[in-house]
């Protein structure tokens, strides 16, 4: 028998980020077993393979239309949801673009499979060595 703490991820046991349904519903490719009674969480480690959890039920990045970052750094991954950055796209002249872009509107909380702004994940690309 397995236990869990319902707000752990059961493969890290790292603690998740209760995530909205629609992050669901815009992000995953098969949406017909997901639950609306059900809570669902986003697994903050970011070396766990799991994306979002429920119990023991997990998705991975092979699960959702688009790699994230947060859990990739493969060139495809994409940091930014709603403008289309992705990891290859990590400079300082495509961050500039974003942050313009960003002023005027964005859609994180829904589109970002965090449900949080990617500037601070960008940021984090811009650090590491090409």
């Amino acid at each position: 028998m397995q236990f869990f703490i319902p707000n752990h991820c059961p493969k890290c046991q790292g603690e998740g980020k209760k995530i909205k349904f629609e992050n669901l519903l815009c992000n995953l490719k098969d949406i017909a077993s997901l639950d609306r009674g059900k809570t669902y969480y986003f697994c903050k480690n970011r070396e766990c393979e799991v994306v979002y959890f429920s119990g023991l039920e997990i998705f991975t990045n092979s699960d959702l239309f688009r790699k994230t970052a947060y859990k990739s750094t493969e060139k495809d991954a994409t940091i930014c949801f709603c403008f289309g950055y992705k990891v290859e796209d990590a400079d300082q002249k495509h961050f500039e673009e974003y942050l313009i872009k960003k002023s005027n509107f964005c859609a994180c909380s829904i589109r970002n499979p965090s449900g949080k702004c990617c500037k601070k994940l960008f940021e984090t690309f811009l650090e590491l060595p090409s």
